[in-house]
């Protein structure tokens, strides 16, 4: 016999309709009553009639999260991984599906294409996207997107991390340390989330700027530095673009041999798995990016809803201090 609402309410120690909120998403519940209502879902096998709430509600229970599959690098990264993760999690409370699209070449028609078939009752859309035709047809349909785009920053929906804020966190710290002459390494000097951690590199810089892009890959950052430590006037400490441009240099001082910290000092962004396993242990600027994917989803989920309108959201990033700046530590 199959299981019916009225099961899992029973179970849950709930009224129907309570299930019947919970499922669809549509109402102020506390967590406890949510989690009361899950777990009774769980343990009946009980699976929602999607076709049944999308009848009664209008909606498709889907949303879909749209890459540039171009960007392998940015698509393939751990760091993506989590937030889709993150985002996949908030649907799932959500009793929503997850549809991955390449939007890649396409000029927007994989866009229309998923809202005109309904096949999704919002998107998350990367930056790379974002153009005047593309907002045009898009008009009030939900849509949040994952970073930070180029053009119409102030009129779109969006959730970032705070970039420039991590490169300030990053030089102050070494400057505190005694460092006096840091340069940036790494990253490809196009892509817009290096573009801002090298503009708030060089706002937080009180001395020389040096800045070296990389392809994204250890053995270039090896290269790109290696002459330069050879000098004498070399920099005394570097803000990293990503954990490959850290390995990277690191392998370059251990050539060297110049030591670490107390005669180069390194931060890097993202706090990579093996990043406190270095020698020495790298102090990170950490972007959380399960917490991007979050707060994208459930502001994604506030518009399905109609309870928010477009907002730029900028999330804070941390330092986390290890051996490979600590010069001063006693």
């Amino acid at each position: 016999m199959a299981v019916t609402i009225s099961d899992v309410a029973k179970l849950a120690g709930v009224n129907s309709s309570t299930v019947s909120r919970v499922i669809n998403g549509k109402a102020s519940i506390t967590q406890e009553t949510k989690d009361r209502v899950y777990a009774a879902m769980k343990e009946l096998d009980f699976h929602p009639n999607s076709l049944a709430r999308s009848l009664a509600s209008g909606l498709c229970g889907a949303i879909g999260v749209v890459v540039d599959a171009r960007d392998a690098e940015a698509f393939s990264n751990f760091f993506f991984s989590r937030s889709l993760f993150a985002i996949e999690q908030v649907a799932q409370e959500k009793g929503y599906q997850v549809i991955i699209a390449n939007g890649a070449q396409s000029k927007g028609r994989t866009i229309e294409n998923l809202m005109k078939e309904r096949k999704v009752d919002g998107l998350i859309l990367p930056p790379t996207t974002v153009n005047p035709s593309l907002m045009e047809t898009v008009g009030d349909f939900p849509y949040v997107v994952l970073g930070t785009p180029d053009t119409l920053r102030g009129v779109t929906c969006w959730v970032d991390n705070n970039n420039e804020q991590g490169s300030d966190l990053a030089v102050h710290h070494l400057q505190e340390q005694g460092y006096q002459r840091i340069a940036y390494l790494g990253g490809n000097q196009k892509r817009g989330f290096t573009i801002r951690r090298v503009r708030g590199y060089k706002k937080a810089i009180s001395g020389e700027e040096l800045v070296i892009p990389t392809d994204g890959t250890t053995e270039n950052a090896y290269s790109s530095v290696l002459e330069i430590l050879k000098t004498k006037e070399r920099p005394d400490a570097f803000v990293c673009n990503d954990n490959m441009a850290a390995f990277g240099l690191l392998k370059a001082c251990k050539e060297l041999k110049i030591q670490i910290p107390s005669e180069m000092g390194i931060v890097a962004f993202d706090n990579y798995p093996l990043a406190e396993y270095t020698d020495p242990p790298l102090t990170i600027v950490d972007i959380d990016t399960g917490m991007l994917g979050d707060q994208t989803a459930q502001l994604l989920f506030r518009r399905i809803d109609k309870r928010s309108g477009n907002q730029q959201i900028m999330l804070s990033t941390n330092l986390i201090v290890r051996e490979s700046s600590e010069r001063l530590a006693k």
